[in-house]
């Protein structure tokens, strides 16, 4: 017996390869009449960034930068996200159509994922596995992919989107 699937995280990069994904994740959803939480991370600025940053301007200036530049970046990626979703399914019926709740927020990707599969109650996660080529040719999975594959606690489809 195949375990029940209500809630479906699907982690996005909105790269070029991730709409074969994304349609995974939507024949999944219709095939167990689950609903699809999309997950899109900006990654936040690194130590070495803010260091640099914070040696041309006072901490107080860049912390309203920081969050007035972010406001706009969050706020943009959110319409790209939703966008990206509404194109996928605009060729769906109106019986077809799927309930998809959007998270774009600044975190680590994997600590996204993750922390909103365990937020959402979600019975697996579907991400692109993309993967590159190690010293000895053999193919190493993407950093995120494999923390998520690592840490999950729920199941984890790894779909290949290496075109």
């Amino acid at each position: 017996m195949l375990p029940e699937i209500k809630t479906i995280v699907y982690a996005t990069t909105l790269g070029a390869n991730t709409r074969p994904v994304f349609r995974h994740a939507v024949k999944l959803a219709h095939s167990y009449q689950a609903r699809i939480i999309m997950v899109h991370a900006l990654e936040p600025v690194s130590e070495f960034g803010h260091a640099i940053i914070e040696h041309y301007l006072p901490k107080e200036a860049l912390s309203e930068i920081h969050e007035q530049g972010m406001a706009r970046v969050l706020d943009s990626m959110q319409q790209r996200v939703e966008r990206f979703r509404d194109e996928e399914l605009a060729h769906l019926s109106e019986e077809e159509q799927l309930q998809v709740k959007l998270v774009v927020q600044e975190a680590n990707p994997a600590e996204l994922v993750l922390k909103t599969a365990e937020k959402e109650q979600a019975d697996l996660i579907v991400i692109g596995s993309h993967s590159h080529h190690g010293l000895f040719g053999q193919k190493l999975l993407g950093d995120t992919a494999q923390q998520i594959s690592l840490h999950s606690k729920v199941p984890v489809l790894l779909v290949p989107n290496d075109q």
